[in-house]
C-alpha cells in the first residue's frame, strides 16, 4: 500500500472542492423549486448525475490507537446507483435535492438544501488497496472523532466547511457544509449520527443506446430546478469514469440558450430539433449540441466533443424511461 504524501493530499483536497463548487446547484433555484413544490405537488417521473471526489488518508496516533481498530470487512456496493450512507440526523428544514453516481472507483454524491441555513453535500468515495493506508496524521487542530475514529475538518476560504472520515473499511465519506451556523460542530455530530443507507438509488429518466466507439456510460445524476426534475447522463472514455464527460445527455424543462449560435434544423427522434455548433459565446466555449422537444414540452439534449452525425446517432438512440424523484424535497428517512 502506499502512503500519501502531504503535497499529494493538499492536492487531492484542492481537486475535490474544485469539483464539489463546480456542481453546486443554483440556491435560489432549489428554494424557489421547493416553494412550488409545497404549494400544488404534481406528480412528476423525472430525473438525474455525475461527480469525482479527492481521497484523503486520516491518521491514527498511537495513542489512539485501541480506539481506531478497522471494522470487520464490509462489501462496497456492486450496483454502483446505489447510496451507500445517509444523515441519521440533519438541521431541521434541510431537504434532498440532488442525487448522482459514477462508477467504481469514482463517488456518489448526495445534497441537502435549507434555504438560507446553507446547503450540505455527502461524498460517498469507495477506498482501493492503493487508497486505504496506511494513515497520515492529520494536524492536531484539524483532528476530529467519529465513532471512535480519526477524520479531518478543514476550513477552506470560500468554499465553506469540509469534514472527512471513514466510516469502515470500503468507503471514504466527505461532507461540506456551505453557509452553516457553526458548522464544525453541526458537521461532527452528522458525521457521528451518519447511517448505512444500501437501499437509496439514483433513477433518473435516461438510457443511452448507442454510444461511439470507445465511450460508456459514466454517471447519472438526478436534481430538480424550478421548470422541474433534471437528469443527465455522462459519457467517458472506457474505464475512466472519473475523467470529463464526453459526452452529456440531459432531459429537464429548460430549451437550450442559442448563445450567439445559429440553429441548424434536424430531425430527431422524427421531430423537428435543431443543432447548435460548437461556439464561444457570452456563456464561455460550448460544444455543439443537438435539442428536441419531447412529450410533456421538456428538452432532451446531447451535447459534447463530437460532431453533428454522432451527436444526432446518440440521441436518436437514447431512451426516456420511468424515473425515481420521489426522495425529492424530503428529510432523511
Amino acid at each position: 500500500m502506499t502512503r500519501l504524501s502531504e503535497e499529494n493530499t493538499e492536492d487531492l483536497i484542492r481537486e475535490s472542492l474544485d469539483h464539489l463548487a463546480t456542481r453546486a446547484p443554483d440556491g435560489a433555484e432549489i428554494r424557489d423549486a421547493l416553494a412550488q413544490r409545497s404549494r400544488s405537488r404534481p406528480t412528476m417521473a423525472l430525473a438525474l448525475v455525475a461527480a469525482a471526489v479527492a481521497i484523503i488518508a486520516l491518521g491514527v496516533p498511537l495513542g489512539l490507537r485501541a480506539f481506531t481498530a478497522v471494522p470487520p470487512a464490509a462489501q462496497r456496493n456492486a450496483d454502483w446507483a446505489v447510496l451507500p450512507y445517509k444523515p441519521g440526523w440533519l438541521p431541521d428544514g434541510f431537504r434532498e435535492t440532488s442525487r448522482s453516481a459514477k462508477p467504481y472507483p469514482a463517488p456518489q454524491m448526495r445534497e441537502w438544501g435549507g434555504g438560507e441555513f446553507g446547503q450540505i453535500q455527502l461524498t460517498s468515495t469507495p477506498l482501493s488497496d492503493e487508497r486505504s493506508g496506511p494513515w497520515t496524521i492529520a494536524p492536531a487542530p484539524n483532528q476530529i472523532i467519529v465513532r471512535g475514529k480519526v477524520g479531518m475538518a478543514v476550513e477552506v476560504y470560500g468554499q465553506g466547511t469540509m469534514l472527512t472520515w471513514s466510516p469502515d473499511d470500503v468507503y471514504l465519506l466527505t461532507m461540506r457544509l456551505l453557509n452553516i451556523k457553526d458548522p464544525r460542530a453541526v458537521g461532527e455530530r452528522i458525521a457521528e449520527e451518519m447511517v448505512p443507507d444500501n437501499r437509496a438509488r439514483v433513477s433518473g429518466e435516461l438510457r443511452f443506446g448507442r454510444l461511439p466507439a470507445g465511450l460508456e456510460l459514466s454517471g447519472v445524476r438526478t436534481f430538480m430546478k424550478v421548470s422541474g426534475g433534471a437528469t443527465e447522463l455522462e459519457a467517458t472514455q472506457a474505464g475512466q469514469p472519473a475523467s470529463a464527460a464526453v459526452v452529456t445527455a440531459s432531459l429537464s424543462g429548460d430549451r437550450p440558450v442559442p448563445d450567439g449560435a445559429e440553429p441548424v434544423p434536424v430531425k430527431v427522434k422524427g421531430r423537428d430539433g435543431s443543432y447548435l455548433p460548437e461556439r464561444e459565446g457570452a456563456l464561455g466555449h460550448q460544444y455543439g449540441v443537438v435539442a428536441v422537444q419531447v412529450d410533456g414540452g421538456r428538452w432532451l439534449t446531447v451535447s459534447g466533443k463530437r460532431d453533428q452525425a454522432a451527436l444526432l446517432d446518440i440521441a436518436d438512440s437514447l431512451q426516456i424511461i420511468p424515473g425515481d424523484y420521489t426522495w425529492f424535497g424530503k428529510p432523511p428517512e
